[in-house]
């Protein structure tokens, strides 16, 4: 009976011992948990005591993009203007070129004409000097013939008391002009002629 009471405990202490290490066991997991849990809540407390700076600093940082925001579209309004002021800087040069190439030209043209202008006018001074000399030259021959024929007529008169009636030529008929007449040349003929005694 002893030994079976004693059987009964020692059986009883093991199943008591085998508990108190299952509960040790329990306890010990449920201290590292609480101390997790309170671990995490610290820094959970932690990081609430910095949500306000946290949210501030979003609000800046909103506040920021906003102003980014505003400073791109006037950066590209800028774009815009700039290229529009590239595009009417490039069509004045454009113009300009334009406008130089015909002044160019119109220089050109000009320089062209007076050349032309020149040539011409030096063509036609030598033409008219030229004619000139024609002229003086064939008034010079009809005046010759003109004399040689008064000459032969004065002869015929002396000789013969008439003058002898003959056909004009082309050049007699042609005629001489009174202003192609040299009044300077000599008369000696004329005046013996016309002092001779009747």
């Amino acid at each position: 009976m002893y030994q079976t009471q004693w059987a009964t405990m020692h059986h009883l202490a093991e199943q008591n011992s085998a508990a108190a290490q299952d509960l040790d066991v329990a306890i010990t997991q449920l201290a590292d948990e609480c101390e997790c849990q309170h671990s995490q809540m610290a820094e959970i407390h932690s990081l609430l005591a910095h949500l306000p700076n946290i949210m501030a600093q979003l609000h800046s940082m909103l506040a920021t993009i906003g102003s980014m925001r505003g400073l791109f579209e006037e950066v590209e309004g800028g774009l815009l203007t700039l290229q529009d002021l590239d595009e009417e800087l490039t069509l004045q040069e454009q113009i300009l070129d334009l406008r130089l190439s015909l002044a160019l030209a119109r220089e050109k043209h000009t320089h062209s004409l007076n050349s032309l202008n020149n040539e011409l006018k030096a063509s036609h001074q030598t033409k008219m000097i030229v004619l000139e000399h024609k002229k003086e030259n064939e008034r010079k021959e009809r005046e010759k013939v003109f004399s040689e024929k008064f000459s032969e007529d004065i002869k015929n008169y002396k000789e013969q008391g008439h003058i002898k009636k003959r056909i004009p030529s082309a050049e007699e008929e042609a005629g001489l002009k009174l202003e192609e007449v040299d009044l300077e040349q000599d008369s000696s003929e004329l005046d013996d002629f016309l002092n001779e005694p009747a």
